[in-house]
């Protein structure tokens, strides 16, 4: 390992306390942050968490909801179980792919969700443009998820980042959303570009939604 890797995660607070509570990631304290800020999970909610690996918001979305509610885990990594947690269902699959959503629509069956995070992000190239445009990639397949798995009246957490096209983001999401905040969590890396739109009140799809969704969607990834 680079030394200057190894020296910015000994300086991590936050990945130490990870290691010390037992839980997978440090982005655990993200979602944590972003939940007492917004009041966005309640026992009893059913959950989809998009790129949920390696299961740190999946392990705080679990101690929330209860053993009345469920969370649903998608990733195109393995996420190794939680066999404790009998409220988290884990699904290896790649997003852009239909036969994911067909997975998903198996497992919850005709019930819409409470809540869907997603915490997707690219692997990052250091490519600005490359970036950015990726991260839209990303937050353009969460809003397909968002209009087929959310209720009326659902909350949505989306991860983005700074950009060319962040304005645009957070206007797809307004169009979905009575109320909608950006937001970035004390446990973001000061340097990084991330951030986080928090939409509550879920509007549903009307036609006019689904005109507009249907050309933010056309240029997705088979």
């Amino acid at each position: 390992m680079k030394d200057w890797v190894r020296k910015r995660r000994e300086r991590d607070p936050y990945r130490e306390k990870a290691r010390k509570i037992g839980v997978r990631s440090r982005a655990y304290f993200k979602l944590m942050d972003i939940d007492r800020r917004f009041n966005i999970l309640k026992t009893g909610d059913l959950v989809i968490d998009l790129g949920a690996y390696p299961g740190g918001w999946l392990q705080y979305i679990s101690s929330k909801i209860g053993y009345d509610g469920h969370v649903y885990g998608i990733d195109i990594r393995e996420i190794a179980e939680f066999p404790d947690r009998p409220n988290i269902t884990t699904i290896k699959g790649d997003v852009f792919k239909k036969e994911t959503i067909e997975k998903i629509s198996k497992m919850i069956k005709e019930n819409k969700v409470d809540v869907l995070v997603s915490d997707l992000s690219p692997n990052i190239t250091g490519i600005w443009e490359l970036d950015t445009e990726k991260i839209y990639d990303y937050n353009k397949v969460t809003m397909r998820y968002i209009d087929r798995f959310l209720r009326k009246g659902g909350t949505a957490v989306i991860k983005s980042f700074e950009g060319r096209y962040s304005d645009r983001i957070i206007k797809m999401v307004k169009r979905r959303f009575k109320w909608v905040a950006k937001y970035k969590p004390k446990a973001s890396r000061k340097r990084s570009a991330e951030f986080y739109i928090i939409g509550l009140n879920y509007l549903g799809k009307d036609r006019k939604t689904f005109i507009k969704t249907s050309r933010e969607q056309s240029d997705l990834k088979p």
